[in-house]
């Protein structure tokens, strides 16, 4: 496989050479769209089974001559959403040589209306009848051949995950004659007629999109000005409204055309279709016990603790702690030491390389083994189709608590980064719902977070093997939580919208699709430990081995507490005394994890110094590896108990959930236009973590007989606040709102 692996979003200036013919991708979500697109272009852009995954176009190139564009998911060229909004634009104001229309073969009948719309462009187009494999197996027969001489193109059945139907593909996209096909309208009524009258009034500006302009201004869909220079054009229109309308009883000139479209469908599907499976196919009994209202929440919570036992608790703890305590611990750092010993460094050069560079990254690095395996299982299911499955439980329950139908998408996209999750806010259809989802959507734990919940599950929390899932069930309760605040206030106030979500088929996940996925993800991962982590562990290392004093002004020190780092931390450290953990190395972890979560990992690394062995002062054991120093010499477990295990919980609450990295504070930024919003979420951000992090750890004291204090009383009447902001009567109650399944 060749190519580098890459997504991106570039305006038509920055798009390529001007003489590369520009070949444009549309269809429907989950048609296999950017997956022919990522096998053209040896790219990998990410894919996923419900609509706001791409939020805006996406180029690659295909050969010296041919440049590629992949436009969102759409289901029609109206401006309902804005990844509609995003592909009519492209369509009508950029050139476009050759436009591919990729449909679900299994699913025609719904596919062929946006085909439709796209004839009236009058471009050269390209139909890919996509799936045409698990036709097949459902025992679907469509005349491909009667299917192009109908719809005047060509029409290649392909199947993008197998290969199959690329070689005719690719001969088409190099020799083939890619000529505009002339605008096709079907229809029994007046609408012909009417398309060819209005478009020859078209302005020359125009004129190349004519019979399109034209179907808009008879469906009143945002025609410009210029469009129509003819004043008289008005009557005209009005006049082929009236006649499509005349035998309708909604009088909507929309479901008359509609009504035209799915005639011409049916009248297809009816001549050239046929179907001989008549049994229940696989997905559909699947899905028969997955999508049960009553089994469903028990098998997602099954799964992903299937997923996170696997990853953190068991195969990935056994990789990570040999990579940790064998690989770095007992191998390349004492190696390193020894060398440089003979090399004659200074002792402080060689605790700045062992400590700071290779214990700091080295600890972060560690956890790649278990980023593999997480990033494997997750994209198995999201490829065999069970994430979808996920997505629509997920959407029934926010639909119950109020949230938009659509919200769950930046919530899914964010456990893999918050950066783009922030992005796809912007899909979501009203104000108020996007206000929302920008303040909490970064609450899911990303990929970045990982390696934090993987530290402290097997450093501190070895006896709670749920602990991974509960911290990802403990984000959920806190989504609901802030939706149901923030709706009883009118800034937020919002009545969800309903949303399509389609259920694709299971079937084997693509390897090469699997693989890009995981190598991507991890990969950056990886290209962050080697600048951003390298960078806060050098700075971290170097305050924590540099002290200050009036008589011999900065100095090397032995012990961390006497360094620059602890004068300047320790008094910050008593804002977190109330969340049990005030010493001044955690507060570090919690400031420099800021600029990236994974930075709280090398940060605490660097404290603990994986790299050498310490004697316990009490009862001089050895305290070996990161996990046993963390444990120790930061929290404290052994010594405190219990106290120690609600501190190191507090601390995981708190940075899982306050505000996130700087790339995705900058998208948020973005994204909410600046200004007071803006400020708003970050100061909730920061506060509401605050919150949750004190009700638990002072509550949790309280519980294991630690006490009733003033702090304790404090925690309670916070508790009763949120409980009353979330049930107080609001200035509207949002009804819940029907969710539209298509399944298969």
């Amino acid at each position: 496989m060749t190519g580098n692996i890459r997504s991106c979003c570039v305006t038509p200036e920055t798009s390529g050479a001007d003489s590369a013919r520009r070949v444009m991708f549309i269809g429907n979500p989950n048609c296999g769209k950017s997956t022919l697109f990522n096998r053209l272009c040896n790219l990998h852009v990410r894919t996923g089974n419900y609509p706001g995954v791409t939020v805006a176009r996406h180029t690659g190139k295909y050969s010296d001559s041919i440049q590629m564009v992949d436009l969102p998911g759409i289901y029609s060229l109206s401006t309902a959403s804005a990844e509609e909004l995003i592909a009519r634009d492209e369509l009508l104001k950029e050139r476009c040589d050759l436009l591919i229309d990729i449909v679900d073969a299994t699913s025609l009948e719904r596919s062929l209306y946006l085909t439709l719309e796209l004839r009236l462009l009058g471009l050269p187009m390209l139909l890919l009848l996509n799936m045409w494999d698990e036709t097949e197996r459902e025992g679907i027969h469509i005349d491909a051949d009667a299917l192009e001489k109908e719809l005047g193109i060509r029409v290649i059945p392909m199947s993008a995950t197998r290969g199959d139907g690329i070689k005719e593909l690719r001969e088409y996209l190099e020799h083939g004659e890619w000529q505009p096909a002339p605008p096709f309208c079907p229809g029994k009524s007046v609408l012909p007629a009417a398309l060819a009258e209005l478009s020859a009034s078209v302005s020359p500006e125009f004129q190349n999109r004519a019979y399109f302009w034209s179907m808009s201004a008879l469906l009143g869909d945002g025609v410009p000005e210029k469009c129509f220079p003819d004043p008289e054009i008005a009557n005209v229109t009005e006049k082929y409204r009236t006649e499509l309308t005349s035998g309708s009883k909604s009088g909507s000139v929309h479901e008359a055309v509609a009504a035209e479209r799915y005639g011409f469908i049916s009248d297809f599907m009816t001549r050239h279709v046929r179907v001989t499976a008549h049994r229940k196919t696989l997905t559909q009994r699947i899905d028969a016990v997955v999508l049960n209202r009553f089994f469903s929440p028990i098998i997602f919570v099954a799964v992903m603790f299937l997923v996170y036992f696997v990853s953190v608790t068991w195969l990935g703890s056994i990789l990570t702690d040999w990579t940790n305590d064998e690989l770095f611990g007992e191998m390349i750092i004492p190696r390193v030491s020894e060398l440089m010993e003979k090399l004659e460094f200074s002792e402080l050069t060689a605790s700045l390389v062992s400590d700071g560079i290779i214990g700091g990254v080295g600890a972060v690095l560690g956890f790649v083994p278990q980023m593999i395996i997480l990033f494997l299982m997750l994209s198995l299911l999201e490829e065999c189709g069970y994430m979808t499955r996920a997505a629509f439980f997920l959407d029934r329950l926010f639909n119950s608590f109020g949230l938009s139908g659509r919200a769950f998408i930046p919530y899914i996209i964010g456990s893999g980064c918050g950066v783009p999750a922030l992005m796809t806010v912007r899909t979501l259809p009203t104000e108020s719902e996007r206000r929302i989802t920008l303040f909490t959507a970064t609450m899911i734990p990303c990929s970045a977070k990982l390696p934090v919940i993987v530290l402290f599950a097997s450093a501190i929390f070895t006896d709670y093997p749920w602990f991974p899932v509960a911290v990802y069930l403990a984000a959920v309760v806190l989504i609901i939580i802030s939706a149901l605040i923030m709706q009883k206030f009118q800034t937020f106030r919002s009545t969800p919208a309903p949303m399509l979500l389609e259920m694709p088929l299971y079937h084997v996940p693509d390897p090469r699709v699997v693989f890009l996925t995981v190598y991507q993800r991890v990969r950056a991962f990886i290209k962050k430990a080697g600048t951003i982590i390298l960078a806060c562990s050098l700075i971290i290392w170097t305050l924590s081995s540099l002290g200050y004093s009036g008589e011999d002004g900065i100095h090397t020190v032995s012990e961390p507490d006497e360094s620059i780092l602890a004068d300047v931390a320790g008094p910050v450290s008593a804002v977190f005394a109330p969340l049990g953990f005030d010493d001044y190395r955690a507060t570090v972890a919690t400031v420099s994890g800021m600029s990236a979560k994974e930075v709280i990992v090398s940060t605490l690394s660097v404290f603990a110094g994986a790299g050498e062995d310490d004697m316990d002062s009490e009862d001089d054991t050895v305290v070996t590896g990161l996990y046993e120093k963390v444990r120790n010499n930061i929290f404290h477990i052994d010594e405190t108990g219990v106290a120690g295990l609600l501190a190191a919980l507090s601390f995981v609450l708190f940075n899982l959930f306050t505000v996130p990295c700087v790339a995705a504070v900058g998208t948020m930024h973005r994204e909410s236009g600046g200004g007071k919003l803006f400020w708003y979420a970050i100061m909730y951000q920061l506060g509401f973590s605050y919150a949750f992090a004190f009700v638990v750890y002072q509550i949790s004291m309280m519980l294991a007989g630690y006490g009733f204090t003033f702090l304790t009383g404090l925690a309670l009447a916070l508790t009763a606040v949120i409980m009353w902001l979330m049930f107080r009567k609001g200035p509207s109650q949002s009804a819940e709102i029907p969710f539209v399944m298509v399944s298969r």
